[in-house]
């Protein structure tokens, strides 16, 4: 009996070992599956963490955004003209978007001595493309547009954070028109009083140069009275030349018609002459018939 009680312990004994040690591995192996996958989740939550910090812009997208062309005016429509500037994304497409400004001033240049009369935002641009910005301009005078980069742009190129457009003039084109007809009409007022101007001093200039010839001419008249006297007796040389050579000339012709008198007198004489002898041939002829 007392064996078999011994026995029946010692069996229980192994059995409550046996049981101890499987709770045991049971335990530690909940204990590394419980550490293994608290570590996973704190690792996830890590990356979950920093995905958010990059979504909140701590880094450059790479975009880059630059005016392109001239700003326009639209300014028949007066007196609210429409002013507008066109804004490109030169570099890569952006993760944000961004605003622009307004400055105006009546005079010089707005982008140091302007005022803000408007802002608004700049869609997110992909690369290359375009956006047109525009303001209602009610006042005449200079308009120019501000754009701001991304936040880290100037850290990462050191250029500044905003860009600006050229300054446009806005005015209304009746007062254009206006003022350039007004400044047509004060040039030729200019241009008339200038020619009057000139006309006056070209007469006074033409009356001081009369009055200097005449000085001229009285302080010359004795060397020409002189002169006149020598070419009045050289003329009246030449006259009295002239006049003989044209006595010799009528002396000439007058000859000339005597003899053409003279030969004409004769020529009737020389004809009677032939006549008187044709007459006395044919008698002789006639008298010598007779005799026969």
């Amino acid at each position: 009996m007392l064996r078999m009680s011994r026995m029946r312990k010692f069996k229980r004994y192994k059995q409550f070992v046996m049981v101890w040690k499987v709770l045991a591995i049971c335990y530690i192996s909940v204990f590394t599956l419980g550490y293994l996958a608290s570590g996973t989740g704190a690792y996830f939550v890590s990356s979950q963490e920093n995905e958010q910090v990059i979504q909140a812009g701590t880094w450059w997208d790479g975009s880059e955004l630059a005016f392109v062309g001239k700003p326009t005016v639209d300014e028949k429509a007066c007196p609210a003209m429409n002013v507008s500037v066109e804004l490109k994304n030169k570099g890569f497409s952006m993760t944000d978007t961004t605003t622009y400004e307004v400055f105006f001033s009546e005079t010089g240049n707005p982008q140091k001595t302007g005022k803000k009369v408007a802002s608004g935002e700049i869609k997110t641009l992909e690369k290359g493309e375009k956006v047109s910005l525009s303001y209602t301009a009610e006042k005449e005078g200079f308009y120019v547009f501000k754009a701001l980069q991304h936040p880290l742009y100037g850290e990462e190129t050191e250029k500044p954070l905003e860009v600006w457009s050229k300054k446009v003039n806005a005015k209304c084109k009746e007062k254009k028109v206006k003022e350039e007809s007004d400044k047509e009409v004060e040039q030729e007022i200019d241009e008339e009083v200038s020619t009057e101007d000139k006309k006056q001093e070209e007469s006074n200039n033409t009356k001081d140069d009369t009055q200097e010839k005449v000085k001229t001419e009285t302080e010359k008249a004795p060397v020409e009275e002189e002169k006149d006297t020598s070419s009045t007796e050289e003329n009246k040389q030449e006259t009295d030349t002239s006049e003989a050579t044209e006595a010799e000339s009528e002396k000439q012709e007058v000859k000339q018609e005597k003899q053409t008198e003279k030969q004409t007198e004769k020529q009737p004489e020389k004809k009677q002459q032939e006549q008187s002898e044709g007459t006395d041939k044919p008698s002789t002829g006639t008298k010598e018939e007779e005799g026969e």
